[in-house]
């Protein structure tokens, strides 16, 4: 009987982290193939990035902080691409971004954006009200 336990055990056990596997694999996969898209929320992208790399803590597998950041700047899309350099030329000699620079960054970035646009469609507007 105790053997039959040890080996049920033993079972269950190597089924327990082939499941654990699997669910690594599939939550860095998702990290991987986040992509933000361009109009959405920032913060909402954030949050669903957040979410994920929660996950990898819980499965055992926490990531370094630059590797996080690193990752979230590379879910952004090529029209952010004057932002990432910009970070990138910005480091200090031998320092990374934080995780959390990298997220303020993309806050501002996107309400810097959003100025814009609001900027351009004013001077549309003016710019319609002259012809008239």
């Amino acid at each position: 009987m105790r053997k039959t336990r040890k080996v049920s055990f033993g079972k269950i056990g190597i089924m327990f982290e082939n499941k654990n596997v699997v669910n690594r694999v599939s939550v860095f996969r998702k990290i991987v193939r986040l992509r933000y898209e361009d109009g959405s929320s920032t913060a909402e992208h954030i949050n669903a990035f957040q979410r994920l790399t929660n996950q990898t803590t819980s499965l055992e597998v926490p990531l370094d902080d630059k590797v996080l950041a690193l990752l979230l700047l590379g879910s952004l899309p090529d029209s952010w691409e004057i932002l990432v350099v910009t970070l990138g030329n910005a480091e200090p000699q031998g320092k990374h971004r934080t995780l959390e620079q990298v997220k303020s960054s993309l806050l501002n970035e996107e309400a810097h954006r959003k100025d814009r646009e609001f900027i351009s469609d004013s001077k549309t507007l003016v710019m319609k009200g002259d012809m008239n």
